[in-house]
């Protein structure tokens, strides 16, 4: 009766469990490193959600903030919002003179470099105890979003016409679609992969107070072509909603599938 196995049989046995992982464990990575993304995600729009909602009671409705002061958007962020975020390092200094957390370079969906963080001032980019960061920059009406996610002012020009002196969309009447802020979230901070729409999302602060996926308002089609390498302007820039759209799930076998960069 043979007892034991041989030393060809143990190194077989071996090779077969080795290729087994080799085939198993990139799959498994793979999955809880999507699941962990979306799960840090939720997490950072409930973060602003409350932040945004808590201000409003101590501060007043968004309306009334002070989006019209040249240093608006930093005033805002540094003195309404950042109070009510569990931060474990702010930003400061001019964009050459941050840390290494704070400044780093996001791609696109589509390879391509996109200056994002450039339209955000450093000063108002946060870092929470939980590693991810946060930014925030002036806004623009839903309906002129263009192929822009943020930027240092806001869009659209004065009423005069004077496209020098920008007028901030909240002081444009009772749109409550109306955008007035962006914020950037980066789920893992300065980690890679640093891509929009892989764990660079974008959210945008309504007029109503309301911090929604940026285009969440928009056309389904509208949604569906800036989550992709061939958006316009940063591709990719609606992830956030689509993803919401579909339930917080992966589709990889729909007519189009999301998202294609996990």
């Amino acid at each position: 009766m043979k007892k034991g196995f041989t030393l060809v049989e143990v190194f077989l046995t071996l090779g077969i469990i080795g290729i087994i992982a080799a085939m198993t464990i990139p799959s498994m990575i793979h999955v809880s490193t999507k699941k962990a993304t979306i799960e840090q995600l939720k997490k950072s729009a409930a973060t602003l959600n409350t932040a945004v909602y808590n201000a409003t009671i101590t501060n007043g409705e968004v309306s009334t903030w002070r989006w019209q002061a040249d240093d608006g958007i930093l005033d805002i962020m540094q003195n309404i919002i950042s109070p009510r975020l569990n931060i474990g390092y702010m930003c400061s200094g001019d964009v050459n003179n941050i840390s290494r957390q704070c400044r780093y370079t996001v791609d696109g969906l589509d390879g391509k470099e996109a200056e994002i963080l450039n339209g955000f001032d450093s000063k108002t980019r946060v870092v929470l105890n939980d590693g991810s960061l946060i930014a925030f920059a002036g806004g623009f009406p839903e309906e002129n979003q263009g192929g822009g996610a943020g930027g240092s002012g806001s869009g659209g020009g004065s009423a005069d016409g004077d496209k020098d002196k920008p007028v901030n969309p909240c002081s444009w009447g009772a749109d409550d679609q109306a955008i007035c802020g962006i914020f950037l979230i980066d789920v893992n901070g300065s980690e890679k992969p640093n891509i929009v729409g892989r764990d660079v999302f974008f959210y945008a602060l309504h007029l109503n107070g309301a911090v929604l996926p940026f285009g969440a308002n928009q056309t389904e089609d509208f949604i569906d072509e800036n989550c992709s390498k061939e958006g316009d302007g940063v591709s990719g820039k609606t992830c956030a909603a689509k993803l919401v759209n579909g339930g917080w799930d992966v589709c990889y076998t729909c007519d189009k599938p999301y998202p294609a960069i996990f």
